[in-house]
Parts: structure tokens; sequence; C-alpha cells
């Protein structure tokens, strides 16, 4: 199963929703894990690996990436598959879903609290390679008038990762 939508990015954390710079999403949000997907964008500036190009120079004080992606389903069947693909280790076994204030892994439901926020979750990433860095990438879903925005941020958590080589914004593409 996979999420597929448009996607509206921007760089800097503290823009408004729906950021200014919009594009259209070529590939799935979320895909069953695949045998030989490369996860990780290496060292080699630019990186020649798919969905690398975004990189990012401090913008949080450390590397990151936002995006908001709106896709055609339900937030609970957003989260469902966002759940059972990173459950899994995601598309290059490098995820890890994470314990939620919720009490559950992966996604927590906040529908009971009246937020405007429908879901909440948390994946680590690590990435591939000799040096093995770890990301974080939080994730929201809301409901709109024609299935879900999915908002999700990433961020490494090496301290000094001033630039990322497109890292997070990869993260993100590939969960």
């Amino acid at each position: 199963a996979s999420l597929n939508g448009s996607s509206r990015e921007s760089l800097d954390p503290r823009a408004p929703f729906p950021p200014t710079l919009a594009m259209r999403c070529a590939a799935a949000f979320v895909c069953a894990a695949a045998g030989g997907v490369v996860g990780s964008c290496g060292g080699k500036a630019p990186s020649p690996v798919p969905d690398c190009a975004n990189m990012d120079l401090g913008t949080c004080g450390n590397a990151c990436c936002k995006l908001a992606i709106e896709v055609s389903m339900s937030t609970t069947e957003a989260m469902q598959t966002l759940n059972s693909s990173l459950a899994n280790g995601g598309p290059d076994g490098y995820y890890t879903l994470q314990p939620t204030a919720e009490g559950t892994l992966g996604f927590g439901d906040l529908r009971p609290f009246k937020t405007g926020f429908d879901f909440i979750g948390q994946v680590h990433h690590m990435t591939s390679g000799p040096k093995h860095y770890n990301d974080t990438i939080d994730i929201t879903l809301t409901a709109t008038a024609t299935g879900s925005m999915v908002k999700a941020f990433s961020l490494s958590l090496i301290g000094g990762a001033l630039g990322d080589n497109g890292q997070n914004y990869k993260n993100i593409k590939m969960a």
C-alpha cells in the first residue's frame, strides 16, 4: 500500500503550512518494503541518490526538513498505512517506530482530545553506510475535505549537522 499525494514543502521550519513552495510528489510517500532501496544520500555532494536534491544547511540550528502532503485517504487509513510500512523497517529496513506519550508504538490517537489533529507519530531513521547517522521524523495527520494532510518534520540527531546532503527530505519522502 502507499500514500500518493501532492506535496508542499518549506525549508523554513517557522513558515506556516501551507508553505509557499509547492511541488507534486512523483513517487509514493509510503511504499511497501522493497529490497535494494538506498536509504542514505551518502557523502558525495551533490548526491546522485534519488530524492536527495533538497539539501538543508542548518535551517533549524541543525539540518532539517518539513513537508506537508495531501493524501486522498482518511487519517485512520493513512496512519495504518504508515504504521504497517514503518513497523517493518520501511522501504530500506532502517526505520524504527518510537513510543508515543499516548502509550502506543508509532502513532498515538489524538481524536479523543479534540485538538484538530487526529494522529501524532514518531519514527527514527538510521542511514546506511559507514557512519549510520540517526534522524527523527515527527508526523501529524489531520482530516481535510478530500482526505488527510500529513505533516512531517525530520531532524538530524547528531549535533553540528549543518548540511544534510538532502537526507532529511529523503527520510520523509521514503517513509
